[in-house]
């Protein structure tokens, strides 16, 4: 119990004695006779008033004021405490539901959990290919932006981008509050300032192993996309394969003898006469052995990579067994009984038929498609637009140095390129020049030069970012969306930076 409740309960034992005093005091005496009328009867002499009765009162009430005047002071002295207390406790609360919202709105699928980043699905906008964008690390945010920034993208998303925006302004439902508690909790996961150091060299590595591996990446992503391409021209033979089978697994389950009520009711037919069911799993003993066959012959002919299907066709590919009624449980799983597990089974079939019928009746569309992103693919293998001349890089703007230039290279993919290369955060086989501008303008040509005729305030930008308002280089106007790296890069590695932007 603190101290504030303490002062707060002696004060109020203090009124209730003193009102109990009062009340009693107003009674009037017991006698063995009738009392006598109270403006009759003879009341207490002078003496007993202004004496022994007075000096009770006077009494409790300085031993009243006394405690009073040792004990505020007293809780005076606590209740900064008791504010801070107050105050984190509020902080902890906004921070636990901070991190409910960032799950709610899905934040973390894409972000990552604790926000150490990941990816999103997405259709990179040129080409018209599904693609994982990149979504960046939010555990070191503020070492980038201020809060306002911060604000400003969770509000209204990043266009050309997966991120949405979430904000009421922004056209998403979070409501200002869930926002302000969302921040709170970016602000909790924040690594240390020396961690966020230490990543340097690590993202360095892995950009420039991206450059290494991209004629690879490239290649192989124009492998799979013919591959592709002829799953999909083989659409209308797989249909025709397995377009039989919803029926006949329906027929299966409500003809005489390999019925039951309940398999019957599962595909919508009456059964007239129910076969024999050992197990009483509601199938058949004739229907289960079936069943098996049937599926197991649909999962060979779907022929997985032949279509897009939510579910793996040997998914399909169960067991079940007349002897038990939970042939199809998986290992470590809940057993599921047969009858229901073979619903959800008929259930996704039928869905995916749908599918299958579509992509097969619209299979020239789906061909024309799928070949321009064959074409798409050989044009990447052709430009290898992502790639870099080391050596000129390093002669021209190293002064021969080569792990200088490499050095840049890395540093400027992994902390720049998001923004200033387009197609970066889509994949290698997306990415176009380097600094060919994407949120961010493009630094090629020259660019980078004539905004900052002087090298200094080249740095000086990317240590502080731009702010709102406030006019950089050549006739840049700040917005706020580019940010600093002073608290995460060194001026050496931000010097290698501004060298090879002002070489592009």
């Amino acid at each position: 119990m603190g101290l504030g409740a303490v002062v707060v309960g002696i004060a109020v034992l203090a009124l209730l004695a003193w009102a109990a005093i009062l009340i009693n005091s107003g009674r009037a005496r017991s006698s063995e006779t009738e009392a006598a009328p109270q403006n009759l009867a003879p009341f207490l002499t002078d003496d007993e008033l202004e004496n022994a009765r007075l000096s009770k009162v006077l009494l409790a009430a300085l031993v009243s004021v006394a405690a009073l005047a040792l004990l505020l002071p007293i809780y005076y002295l606590g209740e900064a405490g008791r504010q801070a207390e107050a105050t984190e406790q509020q902080l902890e609360a906004d921070v636990e539901e901070g991190e409910h919202w960032f799950e709610t709105f899905f934040c973390i699928q894409c972000h990552g959990a604790g926000g150490t980043g990941g990816g999103a699905a997405s259709i990179e906008h040129r080409s018209g290919l599904d693609t994982i964008w990149a979504a960046p690390s939010l555990n070191d945010i503020f070492y980038r932006y201020d809060e306002d920034e911060v604000r400003f993208w969770i509000i209204f998303g990043r266009p050309g981008a997966p991120m949405p925006g979430n904000g009421l302004e922004g056209g998403g439902s979070m409501t200002s509050q869930q926002i302000d508690q969302l921040i709170l909790y970016l602000r909790s996961i924040q690594i240390p300032q020396n961690e966020a150091f230490g990543q340097v060299e690590t993202k360095v590595a892995l950009a420039l192993d991206r450059l290494d591996r991209a004629d690879e990446s490239v290649a192989q992503a124009l492998a799979d996309q013919e591959q592709t391409a002829a799953d999909v021209r083989n659409i209308p033979s797989v249909f025709s394969r397995v377009e039989a089978v919803p029926a006949a697994i329906t027929d299966l389950l409500s003809q005489p003898s390999t019925c039951t009520d309940d398999s019957a009711a599962l595909v919508g037919r009456p059964c007239e006469s129910d076969g024999s069911d050992s197990d009483r799993d509601g199938i058949t003993d004739v229907a289960e052995a079936e069943l098996t066959t049937i599926l197991s012959r649909f999962a060979i002919d779907a022929e997985p990579a032949a279509f897009n299907m939510a579910i793996d066709p040997e998914a399909f590919a169960v067991t079940f067994d007349p002897t038990d009624s939970f042939s199809t449980r998986q290992p470590g799983a809940e057993p599921v009984d047969d009858l229901a597990a073979l619903d959800t089974i008929f259930t996704d079939l039928q869905a995916e038929m749908i599918n299958l019928k579509v992509a097969a009746d619209n299979n020239e569309a789906f061909i024309a498609s799928a070949e321009d992103g064959v074409a798409y693919f050989e044009a990447a293998v052709a430009d290898r637009k992502y790639a870099i001349d080391m050596g000129a890089l390093a002669a021209e703007a190293f002064d021969g140095d080569g792990e200088a230039a490499r050095r840049a290279v890395g540093l400027f993919n992994a902390y720049c390129a998001r923004c200033h290369t387009a197609g970066y955060s889509a994949g290698t086989a997306f990415e176009q020049e380097p600094g060919s501008g994407a949120w961010g303008p493009s630094l090629r040509g020259g660019k980078a030069v004539r905004q900052f005729p002087d090298f200094e305030d080249h740095v000086d930008l990317i240590i502080k970012g731009s702010e709102r308002a406030l006019f950089y280089g050549v006739n840049g106007l700040g917005n706020g969306w580019m940010p600093g790296f002073g608290f995460t890069l060194s001026r050496e590695d931000i010097e290698l930076i501004v060298r090879f932007e002002r070489w592009l």
